[in-house]
């Protein structure tokens, strides 16, 4: 933790030195993220991002070795199998197809258009990191863990289940745009926003343990890890961040594209999905 500790704050002074503006160009790096952020959302920052790592390693090495950990997920995924009924399968399974890419590659795409678009190229460059390096980390720890899931319904790398995908991706995703939706709004709206997002983050990652196509462990990884992400992603670029008061058209064109391509999606993979993921 406390090696964790120094390169989160060496990351952060690097962050600060970038692009100085007038009045902060004397300021040492710490003065000046205190200044920019303020202590409390400092604070939270390093927490969620030292706690995610934390939770992440730590499970991690539970499931290579084996610890009472596999026995959690076993027993929570046999408690809920046990408790599955129709009508809550058809809301999973409309839960966890918001999770596709065929709903978050669109929304993601959309973001960048608009960022372009009102060409905030710095704020671009976080959200292709932030979705492509998530991509790319899910896609290397299934491959380097090779762990199989509760039940094989799927084929090549998606055979393997750690961590989970749509848990990782869906945090990343809607996580790091609510944090760029909520820029300078009441903070009463920011609650709001935050609040929805994180229901639907929430549905996605529990619809993918009550399917049965994910151990709990799976998605609790997913969502610490991505976590720590997007709360370093954020911090870092509020840092510098020239546009504070945010873009109604993001939250508009972001939110749009979720619901036709949610709509859209459902509708025409809801039927076979279902029997896909039947026990």
């Amino acid at each position: 933790m406390e090696l964790l500790s120094i390169l989160f704050g060496k990351l952060l002074r690097r962050s600060s030195h970038m692009e100085p503006e007038a009045d902060d160009s004397d300021r040492p790096g710490w003065r000046f993220v205190l200044r920019r952020t303020g202590f409390p959302k400092l604070l939270l920052a390093i927490v969620l991002v030292l706690g995610g790592l934390w939770l992440f390693l730590g499970i991690l090495e539970d499931i290579i070795s084996k610890d009472p950990l596999v026995t959690v997920d076993r027993v929570l995924h046999d408690g809920l199998q046990r408790l599955r009924f129709p009508f809550v399968d058809h809301i999973m399974v409309a839960a966890s197809e918001l999770g596709d890419a065929a709903v978050t590659l669109p929304v993601s795409l959309a973001v960048l258009v608009v960022l372009l678009f009102r060409r905030e190229w710095r704020t671009a460059g976080y959200w292709i990191a932030a979705v492509v390096t998530a991509e790319i980390f899910v896609k290397t720890l299934k491959f380097a863990v090779q762990r199989l899931r509760p039940v094989s319904i799927y084929d090549g790398i998606e055979s393997f289940y750690f961590p989970s995908s749509h848990a990782t991706l869906s945090i990343v995703v809607y996580g790091f745009l609510t944090y760029l939706v909520c820029r300078g709004r009441q903070r009463q709206v920011q609650l709001r926003i935050a609040m929805t997002s994180g229901l639907v983050i929430a549905l996605i990652s529990f619809s993918r343990i009550y399917l049965g196509v994910h151990w709990f462990s799976d998605v609790l990884a997913g969502l610490s890890v991505g976590t720590a992400w997007i709360a370093f992603l954020s911090v870092t670029h509020h840092l510098r961040d020239r546009d504070r008061q945010g873009s109604t058209a993001l939250w508009v064109v972001a939110l749009s594209t979720f619901l036709a391509n949610a709509v859209v999606h459902i509708y025409l993979r809801h039927s076979f999905d279902f029997i896909h993921y039947a026990m």
